[in-house]
Order: structure tokens, then C-alpha cells, then sequence
């Protein structure tokens, strides 16, 4: 392969990498935070609220539709959906009716204007 060949592809090389940079830096230009305000309780039957609240640096975030698969962390019993309505200021509440107490992990899927978010989070479930 004579020198010129391989700057020339050298050069294309660098153009699709750069690219790529730009594409992935637009893609994850917005970050938010999801924190569990309310963790819900078990108790046999009985369903209890769970509640999301969602920012984006210091603004809360509205009109999001948020689902939830709720699993446990070291048991296997199944995976639960959770659906949350937006209630404002950056608050979302579903309810969900647990089979045991213990620590959960719930895979979070945020949808706005036609974008698409994924977060993991963990927390504990106590008895109520």
C-alpha cells in the first residue's frame, strides 16, 4: 500500500471517529436524576405507593411517562410493572404490591418527547 493511500485512509479513519464523538456527545447531553422519595411497604395483600422524583440539574422534570420493572436483588419472584403518573413539580407516584421485603431493583424507562432514559436503582423494602 503506497503513503498516500494510507494517509488518505488515515484521514477518513479520523473523520468517522470524530463523528462518532458528536453523535454519542449529543446523545447524552441530558442527564437526569431519578431518586425514590417514597420506598413502598410490604404487607401481605396491600398495595402501597411508590414515588419518583425527577431533575435535570435543578430543574424538575414534568410530563415524563415513566414504567418501572420492579425485581428483587437476590430472590427470583418474578418482575412487577409499575406505571407513574405525573402529579407535578417533578413527582411521579405508581403503586405496587410487593411479595416480600428486602431489596428491590427497579428498571426505570423515562420517555420524553419521543426520548428515551434508562436508570437503575436499588432500595429496601421494610414491613408495613
Amino acid at each position: 500500500m503506497c503513503k498516500g493511500m494510507r494517509l488518505t485512509m488515515m484521514k477518513r479513519l479520523i473523520g468517522i471517529i470524530l463523528v462518532l464523538v458528536l453523535v454519542l456527545a449529543g446523545c447524552g447531553g441530558s442527564k437526569m436524576d431519578v431518586v425514590v422519595e417514597e420506598i413502598p411497604k410490604y404487607k401481605n395483600g396491600i398495595p402501597y405507593p411508590i414515588v419518583l422524583s425527577v431533575m435535570d440539574g435543578d430543574e424538575a422534570v414534568t410530563g415524563l411517562e415513566i414504567i418501572a420493572t420492579l425485581e428483587m436483588a437476590r430472590m427470583d419472584h418474578g418482575t412487577i410493572e409499575v406505571v407513574f403518573s405525573d402529579i407535578g413539580d417533578g413527582t411521579y407516584e405508581g403503586e405496587v404490591e410487593l411479595p416480600m421485603a428486602g431489596e428491590w431493583i427497579a428498571n426505570i424507562v423515562l420517555t420524553l418527547d419521543g426520548k428515551t432514559y434508562d436508570e437503575i436503582l436499588t432500595f429496601d423494602v421494610t414491613e408495613g
